[in-house]
């Protein structure tokens, strides 16, 4: 047998508090009548899942050894179509309030500075088990492939804009620009690829018709790849439930683009490639086979060529859409978001916030859908004379039983005010 041994095709998985950053931030929008002024400064990472649990991807990320016990806890969630992503996201931001005097339509205007990073994959169960399993076990069939879409980028946000309180009555509208750094982008989607394995060995068959774009790759080019710009949208009114007074709430963010230089490398192409293995009867075929297979990237010239160009790609946006009544003792709050470019499902939750004494308040949020599918997240927030900390914890069911779940995000705010 040539050739039926394990093919080397790895997920590059790395690590969204998806709940806080896909709508905007309350300290922008409400004057916590404090002060004048507010700076804040905030990070946040978010690893989830609907197939690859916390386990696993903490050992894989590690370097540690995945054994057969990491490999089932995967297999037995993975399904025709498999979702992961990952974000980490920090910034600075500063606000002026100029809605001290209540009634009186204002304009609250903000600035920030903010890093971000996404990466989300949507894969077949076959990739995973070709990666960790090998393809063995596809003699005489062929392993889909299909669809399978990667998108990785990251870039720096300069965002300015301006919330006008009391618009039309008592509704709140808000807009910001942004001016966009792009640093790093991968893109691959594979819209129809299957690989086949000869019943006895003698050769394997790829078929793919792919597309993979990605930013300059030149050493020495890993900031400023490329520019772009954004723009985020807020609306809020209220509305009255029998007696309940609540806000319901339309935001969208980041829709925007980032162009990239002309260095940025492009590949699109239907092919199909045979791999009969090689054939050695002496020392001197074996020399000539390794000279061959040294030569300048003639196989890449003939099935994977690669061409330099401008390209431009839109960044995650999210749509977002939520109600949050006032019931007295808490606030109930039922939600939607979306992540356009993010291969996530819309995620639903409803969620509760309490305020207890000595001005500490908490919330716990249950969710349905995204990238892990179920979410519990829970928070806490310290009101500290002009100051407020805030902390959250995301996908708790990937923290309390990694080996059944995927998923951990932790999320952290400060917030000061100024006369």
């Amino acid at each position: 047998m040539k050739c039926i041994k394990k093919i080397p095709l790895i997920i590059c998985m790395m690590v969204l508090f998806l709940s806080s950053q896909a709508q905007w931030d309350d300290a922008i929008i409400n004057n916590p009548g404090t002060g004048k002024y507010l700076a804040g400064m905030y990070g946040n990472a978010d690893y989830s899942s609907s197939a690859i649990t916390s386990s696993f991807a903490a050992t894989f990320l590690q370097g540690g050894y995945i054994d057969s016990t990491h490999k089932q806890q995967v297999s037995s969630h993975l399904r025709n179509g498999n979702r992961l992503g990952y974000s980490l996201n920090y910034g600075i931001f500063g606000v002026l309030y100029n809605d001290t005097i209540k009634g009186k339509r204002a304009f609250n205007f903000f600035v920030a500075l903010k890093h971000k990073e996404y990466l989300n994959i949507a894969f077949p169960s076959d990739v995973f088990n070709l990666a960790f399993y090998g393809n063995a076990s596809y003699a005489g069939k062929s392993a889909q492939l299909s669809p399978f879409n990667l998108n990785n980028i990251s870039y720096q946000q300069l965002e300015i804009g301006s919330v006008c309180t009391n618009f039309g009555g008592k509704a709140k509208f808000g807009l910001g620009i942004s001016f966009l750094a792009g640093q790093q982008m991968q893109n691959i989607n594979l819209s129809n690829g299957s690989l086949y394995t000869d019943a006895f060995g003698q050769y394997i068959q790829l078929t793919s018709n792919a597309k993979f774009n990605e930013s300059d790759t030149t050493p020495g080019h890993n900031y400023l790849n490329g520019y772009g710009a954004s723009l985020d949208f807020y609306f809020s009114a209220p509305y009255k439930l029998g007696k309940k007074n609540g806000v319901i709430t339309i935001g969208i963010t980041d829709l925007g683009f980032i162009s990239w230089n002309s260095h940025s490398l492009t590949y699109n192409k239907d092919t199909s490639y045979t791999y009969n293995g090689i054939t050695v009867s002496s020392l001197n075929d074996l020399q000539n086979a390794a000279i061959n297979n040294l030569s300048k990237d003639s196989l890449q010239n003939k099935y994977f060529p690669l061409t330099r160009k401008v390209l431009y790609t839109n960044i995650p946006t999210t749509l977002s859409v939520n109600t949050n009544t006032d019931l007295g003792k808490m606030h109930l709050e039922i939600g939607f978001w979306y992540i356009f470019n993010g291969n996530s499902l819309g995620y639903f939750y409803l969620q509760g916030d309490k305020k207890f004494a000595h001005d500490w308040s908490a919330n716990l949020q249950l969710g349905y859908g995204g990238y892990a599918t179920y979410n519990v997240l829970a928070g806490i927030a310290k009101q500290i004379k002009n100051s407020m900390i805030k902390l959250g914890i995301n996908h708790l069911q990937g923290i309390i039983l990694p080996t059944e779940f995927g998923g951990a995000g932790l999320s952290i705010e400060l917030l000061h005010t100024f006369k």
